[in-house]
């Protein structure tokens, strides 16, 4: 039979395994440690090679929950980055000997140096930090210049390895923790991405057919259009009919009188934009050399004589791949 004496001594044993705190402590390890960020994001690949540096941030945290932690023996944290921190180099996800280095920096200024501890703290200083619900290691991603590389996905991977014991989440008393005692030991890694597309730079020069009495008496102009492009990239360019066209014909204007003329390819046909009237690029481009393709822009001397004036017209260009 229980009696009103046991139940008593019962209570204050639950009484003072409460104000003791000499109840068992269960010591986990679930800590949460996460990522943000790592993405480069989308950039041509001229950018990637005589741009400006591509940055980004990214972040590694770790928080143990939104309990006050409390001096619990001696809590202790540290992180460091365990993959190197020189060479970096984004590789490409089909063929992983074409690279774009890169390097990382803290956020707030200096240099990381692999295997060394960034966070080394015990004691208070470890409870303060983690006082705010999470410590944080700031990041700076910024590609280096010179890389002649192919579109495609570029990926690399930074691992930080946390280690973390005795601390309390909940209140410390003595020696013992009323609460949950966290210690735990991982790596944790976040992949940086560069996406990089094709791109090319087009110089096209003025068409200059000077001055003449006659349609009959103006001098065909030879020159070419050139372009650099992206390395691995195969296209075709295109020319547009211009903005006064009259069937096959290019016109240029000058208020409603129109001079018929035209451009064309090495092989004599009309240099369109639509199919078989596009003209071939020639061959892969390297990502370096400039490609040039030449061309003869004539005015039609069958046409009848037109008002004294200035001639106009523009004509788009565009590389399809």
């Amino acid at each position: 039979m229980t009696t009103l004496y046991t139940l008593l001594q019962r209570w204050r044993s639950l009484w003072a395994c409460l104000v003791l705190a000499l109840c068992p402590v269960q010591v986990l390890a679930i800590c949460a440690a996460t990522e943000t960020s790592g993405a480069l994001g989308t950039h041509p690949s001229q950018r990637v090679r005589s741009g400006s540096p591509i940055t980004t941030t990214a972040d590694f945290k770790l928080g143990c929950g939104s309990v006050v932690l409390a001096l619990f023996a001696t809590p202790t944290l540290k992180a460091k980055i365990t993959t190197a921190t020189s060479g970096l180099t984004l590789k490409n996800t089909l063929n992983s000997a074409i690279t774009i280095p890169y390097q990382i920096s803290p956020v707030g200024g200096g240099t990381f140096t692999s295997g060394l501890l960034i966070l080394d703290l015990n004691g208070i200083n470890a409870v303060s930090l983690l006082s705010n619900n999470s410590a944080t290691i700031g990041i700076k991603i910024s590609t280096l210049a010179g890389a002649n590389v192919p579109a495609g996905t570029y990926t690399d991977s930074i691992t930080v390895n946390w280690t973390y014991a005795n601390i309390c989440e909940g209140i410390a008393v003595g020696s013992a923790c009323v609460g949950n005692v966290r210690n735990g030991n991982e790596d944790r890694t976040l992949t940086v991405t560069l996406v990089v597309i094709n791109d090319c730079t087009i110089t096209a020069p003025d068409i200059q057919f000077g001055s003449a009495p006659l349609p009959s008496g103006f001098s065909a102009v030879s020159q070419s259009i050139s372009l650099l492009c992206t390395k691995g990239m195969t296209y075709s360019v295109g020319l547009d009919m211009g903005g006064q066209a009259n069937g096959t014909r290019r016109q240029m204007a000058s208020g409603s009188n129109r001079l018929q003329y035209n451009i064309f390819k090495p092989d004599t046909s009309v240099w369109g934009s639509v199919g078989t009237a596009r003209a071939a690029g020639l061959g892969m481009a390297d990502g370096l050399t400039l490609q040039v393709m030449p061309y003869t822009a004539s005015v039609y001397a069958d046409q009848p004589n037109v008002p004294v004036g200035t001639y106009t017209d523009s004509v788009k260009v565009d590389v399809e791949f």
